[in-house]
C-alpha cells in the first residue's frame, strides 16, 4: 500500500475517534464513568510512551539526546500550561491544550511510519485511536460544563480537531522523514515528555477528583491494552 494512503487511512481512523468521543461527551454521563474513561486514556498513553515512543527514541537518538528532548518536552508543556492559565479563558484553554496534544501525537505518528518499516506508525495510530475517544469525551464534557460552550459548538470543534490528525501525520512524514535518525528520536522523546506531563498533571488528577477510587482500574486496563497492542504489532 502506498505510504500516503496508509498514513491517511490510519490517521483518519485515529481522528475519527475524536468525533466519536466528542459525540459521547455531549451526553449526560456520570462523573464516575468520565473518571474511568480518563484513566483508561492515561493508561494507554503511559504504555505508548514506555514501550513505543521512548523505546524507539532511545534507539535512534541514544541516552543523552533522548533525555534532553524528553525533559524539554515536559518543560515546554508546563510553560504553555501556565501561560494558558494566566492569559486565556477556560474554554479556549481547553481547546488549545487538546489541540497541542493532538498535534504532537499526530506528528510522531507520521514519523513512526518513516521508521521501523512503518510498524511504529501503525502502533501509534491504533493507540492514539484508543486515547482519542476518552480525550474527545473529556474535552467536550469540559467545554460544555466548564467552558459554557453549546453542544453544537463542541461537536464542530471535535470535527476540526479530527481533521488535524491526517494533516499533521502526513506533515510529520513528508517534512520530517529526511531529518535523520537523531532528530526523529528527539522529536519522539519530546512528544513523550509532553504527553507524560499532560497525563500526570491533568488527566489522572482530574479523574481522581471526580471518581471514587475504582476509576484507577481504567489505568490498568488502558495500559495493558496498549502494551499488548505494541507487543503484537511491534
Amino acid at each position: 500500500m502506498d505510504n500516503f494512503i496508509k498514513i491517511f487511512l490510519y490517521s483518519t481512523l485515529s481522528g475519527f475517534a475524536v468525533i466519536l468521543g466528542g459525540i459521547i461527551g455531549t451526553k449526560k454521563i456520570p462523573e464516575k464513568v468520565i473518571a474511568f474513561v480518563l484513566t483508561f486514556g492515561s493508561g494507554v498513553l503511559l504504555a505508548v510512551i514506555s514501550y513505543s515512543l521512548m523505546h524507539e527514541a532511545y534507539g535512534l537518538s541514544g541516552p543523552i539526546y533522548t533525555s534532553i528532548a524528553f525533559i524539554l518536552g515536559g518543560f515546554t508543556f508546563y510553560a504553555i500550561e501556565k501561560l494558558l492559565e494566566k492569559y486565556v479563558a477556560k474554554g479556549t484553554g481547553i481547546i488549545l491544550g487538546t489541540t497541542m496534544d493532538d498535534v504532537a501525537e499526530s506528528l510522531s505518528m507520521g514519523i513512526g511510519f518513516a521508521t521501523n518499516t512503518g510498524k511504529l506508525g501503525i502502533v501509534l495510530a491504533l493507540s492514539i485511536f484508543l486515547h482519542n475517544i476518552p480525550e474527545g469525551i473529556s474535552s467536550n464534557y469540559e467545554l460544555i460544563s466548564e467552558g459554557n460552550f453549546t453542544k453544537k459548538t463542541a461537536l464542530v470543534l471535535s470535527f476540526l480537531l479530527a481533521i488535524l490528525d491526517p494533516f499533521c501525520a502526513l506533515l510529520g512524514y513528508y517534512l520530517l522523514k529526511d531529518m535523520g535518525n537523531l532528530w526523529h528520536g528527539m522529536i519522539m522523546a519530546f512528544t513523550g515528555g509532553s504527553i507524560l506531563f499532560m497525563t500526570s498533571t491533568d488527566m489522572i488528577p482530574k479523574a481522581n477528583i471526580i471518581g471514587n477510587g475504582m476509576e484507577n482500574l481504567g489505568l490498568l486496563v488502558g495500559f495493558l491494552t496498549a502494551f499488548l497492542l505494541s507487543r503484537i504489532l511491534g
